[in-house]
């Protein structure tokens, strides 16, 4: 017969191979072993891949889980973990393995380096995470890219443009973005017209020109562009605001908006508090004022 200590022991849940590695800075010192790197950055993206399968159905919604400046969407699940607390251990762990390989940097291989710090922009980007991407991309510009160890041409542009597109869109600083693709034309022979057709439209206001470059460009430039959507969707409603009197319902959810998410029209005007009226498929901006009777003279006595 087993002792209690025994079946309590067996009972214990299994400790998460993510979570036994600490950061290089708290005082663990496993990261420091390039093998154990190598190892820890697998179990990584074994576990992301397992996280993409589980949610295939609902990819968007499962990146977009981690708690932001408000509700986020909030997809099903299974007998697996919640998409924002798998997410958010996949982040911290890449955190840790980023850490191990700064203190390591004159030993750890730079294509390592690269490699990791690549994966973890990535993710992080459809994850709407700065903290994990916006110093990474800097680094990897800076420092992980070089004459000796060159990355990829078509990793360079990848990076280039998140950033220039970050500086744009969530930081709304269209000076540094200006300059960063003047830099990088000079220094990169950089490219892209997605990002010039994006800056451009910022730029305008032109809401229109930015939903359709946003559907025409990849997942995680068009991520990273979702920090510009509230704004350029108030942009849409305030010109469609002056300029018309009534239009259809559909027009405005499907013109204004712009985004992949399914609108209704109740959710939209909570959303942006819109003070306008729906009849039936017609949305009435505005009533106009009925224009004064002409004043009639009075008639002379006599005629």
């Amino acid at each position: 017969m087993q002792s209690a200590r025994s079946q309590g022991s067996r009972l214990r849940p299994v400790a998460d191979p993510l979570d036994r590695v600490g950061f290089v800075s708290k005082g663990d010192r496993t990261l420091l072993d390039h093998k154990e790197q190598q190892d820890y950055y697998n179990k990584i993206l074994e576990r992301y891949m397992r996280f993409c399968s589980d949610h295939q159905k609902d990819f968007d919604a499962a990146h977009a889980s981690l708690p932001l400046q408000g509700p986020r969407p909030t997809p099903p699940r299974g007998a697996f973990p919640p998409p924002s607390t798998e997410l958010s251990k996949l982040l911290l762990s890449l955190r840790k393995l980023r850490e191990g390989i700064l203190a390591t940097s004159k030993t750890t291989p730079a294509k390592f380096a690269q490699l990791v710090h690549y994966f973890s922009i990535r993710m992080s980007i459809l994850a709407q995470h700065p903290p994990s991407y916006f110093p990474s991309l800097e680094y990897c510009l800076s420092k992980l890219h070089s004459r000796k160890h060159p990355m990829a041409e078509s990793e360079v542009k990848d990076l280039v443009s998140y950033l220039i597109l970050d500086y744009a869109c969530r930081q709304q600083d269209m000076v540094s973005a200006f300059e960063l693709r003047a830099r990088a034309r000079r220094d990169y022979d950089f490219q892209s017209q997605a990002v010039d057709r994006v800056l451009t439209a910022l730029m305008h206001n032109n809401w229109i020109a930015f939903w359709q470059v946003r559907k025409s460009v990849d997942s995680y430039m068009r991520a990273v562009m979702n920090w510009a959507v509230d704004r350029m969707r108030r942009h849409a409603l305030k010109a469609v605001g002056s300029a018309y009197l009534n239009v259809h319902v559909d027009w405005i959810i499907g013109g204004c908006t712009g985004d992949d998410r399914q609108w209704t029209w109740e959710e939209l005007i909570e959303k942006e508090n819109l003070g306008w009226q729906r009849e039936g498929d017609k949305v009435i901006i505005k009533i106009p004022k009925a224009r004064p009777l002409p004043k009639q003279e009075p008639v002379p006595a006599g005629k």
